[in-house]
């Protein structure tokens, strides 16, 4: 294994809380916003073990920097004069892990917030043209439930 920067190897990230911590180590290290293809090398490089980035966040089409847009409280990424795809940390390079641990926790109620009015916005819409809501999956009645559970 590569030697992290500054000292030993460190352990894989066993979380994404852990994941996102490492991420924002590595891209707070670098001297400016640098090419999202070096991303991963540069990760290996500064603690010594492998980006396994597919195991915390998911790589769809878009690739890595579609991947790296979902986090933009972790990750900017942008485009340089000429075009290329790069990325720089978006919290400052002091950031505590208990406070990069609390930004994403903010993060996620904030999406929570956005998608639970989008819904609401979207049932309203459908009431007022008369539409019903898409129909939700129900858990089985009572009945159905223990005959169910007899047939097994």
């Amino acid at each position: 294994m590569v030697a992290a920067a500054g000292g030993a190897p460190t352990r894989p990230p066993a979380n994404i809380e852990d994941f996102l911590w490492n991420i924002h180590t590595v891209l707070a290290a670098q001297p400016g916003p640098f090419s999202i293809d070096l991303v991963k090398d540069a990760y290996s490089k500064h603690l010594g073990h492998k980006c396994a980035i597919e195991r915390f966040l998911v790589v769809g089409e878009g690739g890595l920097a579609a991947t790296l847009k979902r986090i933009p409280h972790i990750v900017n990424v942008t485009t340089d004069g000429t075009g290329a795809t790069v990325v720089s940390a978006s919290q400052s390079a002091d950031l505590s892990k208990a406070q990069l641990i609390d930004a994403d926790s903010a993060y996620r109620r904030e999406l929570i917030k956005k998608n639970a009015l989008a819904k609401a916005k979207a049932q309203a819409a459908g009431a007022a043209t008369g539409k019903s809501p898409a129909p939700t999956a129900k858990a089985p009645a009572p009945a159905a439930a223990a005959a169910a559970a007899e047939i097994v």
